[in-house]
C-alpha cells in the first residue's frame, strides 16, 4: 500500500504536469486564436480542467483537510443518496436501498461521504449496463459498526485487477482515471471506517463499508 508521502509525491508530479500542459495550451491559444475552433480543442481543454480539479480534490481528500463531521441520521442521508442517484441515472434504474429498523446515528461529513457512495454506485450503474441489472444498497448495524453494502449483478471484476482496485490508476473502464475508488477509500478511512470488495466472477460485486456507531441512540 502506498504511504502518505508516496501519495503526495504522485499528486505533486501529476498536478505539475497538468499545470504545464494547461499553461502551454493557453499560450498557444493566445498566439494562434484559430486553434480554439479546431476539432476537439474544447474537449481537450475540458479534460485538462477535469484532471486538474480531480487531482486537487484527491490531494485534499488524502489529507482529510475538508472533513466536517456531524451527527447524521442515516435514514435522511440515504434518502438524499437516492435522490442523487436518480438525478444522474437514466429514467429507469433498477436501484433499491434497504434500511433496517432502529439504525444508530453515525458521525460523518455528509458531503464527502456522499461522494464516496456515489462513486461506488456510479461504477455499479455503468457496469450493470446503465441500470439494466439490479443494484442494491443494504444498510444494517452489527455490534459497534454500521454496515453499508452496495451490490450489483454485473458479472464481477476481471481477476487481473480484482486485488488492486483500490490502488491508483487501476481501472477496467475505457477512459477511466483509476482514481475514483482511491478517493472513496481515503474518504472512508478519514471517517475511521473500512471498505472491502467481494467480487463474484460471473455474478457481480459487493462493496461493504463499515463505520463506527456514534452512540447507542436509535432513529425513527
Amino acid at each position: 500500500m502506498l504511504s502518505n508521502e508516496d501519495f503526495l509525491h504522485i499528486f505533486h508530479e501529476i498536478k505539475n504536469s497538468i499545470t504545464l500542459v494547461n499553461g502551454s495550451l493557453q499560450l498557444v491559444a493566445q498566439k494562434h486564436p484559430e486553434v480554439c475552433n479546431f476539432d476537439y480543442w474544447n474537449e481537450a481543454m475540458s479534460e485538462i480542467h477535469f484532471l486538474k480539479n480531480m487531482v486537487t480534490q484527491l490531494s485534499a481528500t488524502r489529507l482529510c483537510s475538508q472533513l466536517k463531521q456531524i451527527s447524521v441520521n442515516i435514514y435522511s442521508f440515504m434518502n438524499q443518496i437516492s435522490a442523487s442517484v436518480h438525478a444522474f441515472s437514466e429514467e429507469y434504474f433498477n436501484f433499491e436501498i434497504i434500511l433496517e429498523e432502529n439504525l444508530p446515528l453515525v458521525y460523518l461529513d455528509p458531503h464527502l461521504f456522499r461522494q464516496a457512495l456515489i462513486n461506488i454506485i456510479k461504477n455499479a450503474y455503468e457496469a450493470s449496463g446503465n441500470g439494466n441489472v439490479p443494484v442494491r444498497i443494504h444498510v444494517f448495524s452489527k455490534g459497534s459498526l454500521l454496515h453499508i453494502a452496495i451490490s450489483d449483478c454485473a458479472g464481477g471484476l476481471d481477476p487481473a485487477i480484482a486485488d488492486s482496485i483500490f490502488h491508483p490508476f487501476i481501472t477496467s473502464k475505457a477512459g477511466g482515471s483509476g482514481l475514483g475508488l482511491v478517493i472513496t477509500k481515503q474518504i472512508v478511512e478519514c471517517h475511521n471506517g473500512t471498505i472491502a470488495c467481494e467480487s463474484r466472477l460471473g455474478d457481480g460485486c459487493t462493496f461493504t463499508i463499515t463505520l463506527p456507531i456514534l452512540q447507542e441512540v436509535t432513529q425513527s
